[in-house]
């Protein structure tokens, strides 16, 4: 009898537990063709042993296919809710096909609603990014374009005063790069992010003005495959502080103008330092069946003790770099769960370093376009 009672006690606790559990799975794939120009970021001109390469040896296009597959995962029961999000990614270069990659994105997220007014967070994240680049040994990239990334994040989202919203995370992340010519690199890194948010209304029409900053303490290490003392440890710290108000014209159509400060502190030679800043622009446009976001910014870098040449000689300038940066993502709903995608993105990179004999610090143009069908399951 005692056990009968222990198992319909039990029985009836985990029916009420699934009273207060919801969850809920989404599925989605999506493809888009296009064309991508210069995707390696190579300059249009260099010198190697006396020969001049021109932007026909050096520079790098294709037509391009796409394929995403993202999955979603959200469980939620009393005042907990566990997020999880799986993402593969390919893109397949048909004219230089040993140039093309993929991706892999993973992210699991938990938070509990202690009060109203506090929320607890965690996020473990990998991700996984298998591209070559053209190898340490060749002309133009010598960077390493495959990586390794592992990370965590812990913190709490809590409501200070009314229409306020504030979150304070810790974070680490580890990047390991994949090897290039006989070098190899990777990184810890540790830091802080607080964002805040304050919010109003205006004709019924919510307005936000808010501020998103972080520290970063980024530890390199460099390791060298013929076991030559290359003298590879950095120490980098890195600051970040993001102004936004975001203006609702209407329910579906806003715009959130911004501006960034970001800033590089070389703690290990005093060399590689740099101020970054500049405006910026997103608009959305959200309807039923109609998706629109972009975004536009122009950022000026300025390197402290790195300066500018010419082919010649040093130009009495330190080093300075300018980006045009411009990203559009559009869906439009056809039924059956299937959408028409497009993507436009474009950076342009400027500076004041033309030496026709350095591999990096160069001018660079790189943009893509593509067109779609994304299915919702």
């Amino acid at each position: 009898m005692k056990k009968r009672n222990v198992i319909l006690a039990v029985l009836i606790a985990f029916i009420h537990f699934l009273g207060f559990a919801q969850s809920k799975n989404t599925f989605d794939i999506e493809t888009q063709g296009g064309y991508e120009y210069n995707y390696f970021k190579s300059p249009k001109e260099i010198r190697v042993n006396d020969n001049i390469l021109t932007k026909e040896d050096l520079i790098s296009n294709s037509i391009y296919q796409d394929i995403s597959i993202g999955y979603k995962y959200r469980y939620k029961w009393r005042k907990n809710r566990v997020r999880v999000l799986v993402k593969p990614f390919s893109r397949i270069f048909y004219e230089n096909f040993d140039d093309s990659y993929w991706s892999l994105d993973t992210k699991a997220k938990y938070d509990y609603k202690a009060t109203k007014k506090i929320t607890f967070l965690a996020e473990a994240r990998f991700k996984r990014m298998n591209r070559e680049g053209l190898g340490g040994d060749q002309d133009v990239l010598i960077n390493p374009l495959g990586y390794t990334n592992y990370g965590i994040t812990a913190g709490t989202d809590f409501v200070p005063f009314h229409a306020n919203e504030m979150t304070l995370k810790g974070l680490y992340n580890f990047k390991d790069f994949d090897g290039f010519g006989i070098r190899d690199l990777e990184f810890d890194e540790f830091g802080v992010q607080f964002s805040s948010a304050q919010s109003f209304f205006v004709h019924r029409l919510e307005h936000k003005i808010g501020i998103d900053t972080y520290f970063k303490k980024r530890l390199y290490d460099t390791f060298n495959a013929s076991e030559i003392d290359t003298n590879g440890e950095r120490d980098w710290d890195y600051v970040k502080g993001n102004l936004f108000y975001e203006l609702p014209f209407s329910e579906k159509f806003k715009i959130k103008p911004n501006f960034t400060y970001y800033a590089r502190i070389d703690n290990s030679t005093n060399r590689s330092g740099f101020n970054q800043y500049g405006p910026g622009i997103n608009i959305t446009y959200k309807s039923r069946i109609t998706k629109v976001r972009t975004s536009l910014s122009f950022i000026t870098r300025k390197y402290k003790e790195i300066e500018a040449r010419n082919t010649e000689m040093a130009i009495g300038e330190s080093l300075k770099y300018e980006y045009a940066n411009f990203q559009l993502h559009a869906s439009h709903k056809i039924g059956n769960g299937f959408s028409l995608t497009a993507t436009l993105y474009s950076r342009i990179r400027s500076t004041n370093y033309t030496d026709i004999d350095a591999r990096s610090f160069r001018n660079y143009r790189n943009q893509y376009a593509g067109i779609g069908v994304l299915w919702e399951l």
